[in-house]
């Protein structure tokens, strides 16, 4: 697959799950806790595979540097918050959301290690 469909899987499926993490934090509804949850999922795995395939077809043999893992550990961290929108402060879910992805955004474009 060529390297900017990747690009383009991954950044919509992480605006999608902060959208969705957004959502339903701000409207948590019993009902739909298992659909919330089934969603965040699948864009989460769709997002960090992608995350990987680009990395490959870009990087070839580069996964060890340090910018690469702290993004890869920001994006599981937003992921582990789309599960976590029933049980935590609100605040405290989209503050998080916010400063994670931004760590992300900050280590692709400035690669500082």
């Amino acid at each position: 697959m060529v390297p900017k469909n990747y690009y383009f899987l991954h950044v919509s499926s992480f605006n999608h799950l902060m959208g969705f993490t957004f959502a339903f934090a701000e409207n948590p509804q019993k009902h739909k806790k298992k659909v919330s949850a089934i969603v965040t999922r699948i864009l989460a795995l769709i997002g960090l595979v992608e995350v990987f395939g680009l990395i490959a077809k870009l990087q070839n043999d580069k996964f060890g540097q340090g910018w690469v893992i702290v993004k890869v550990l920001a994006l599981l961290f937003v992921s582990g918050l789309g599960g976590t929108e029933h049980r935590q402060v609100k605040s405290f879910i989209q503050a998080a959301l916010v400063i994670s992805v931004g760590i992300a955004v900050f280590m692709v474009y400035f690669r500082p290690f």
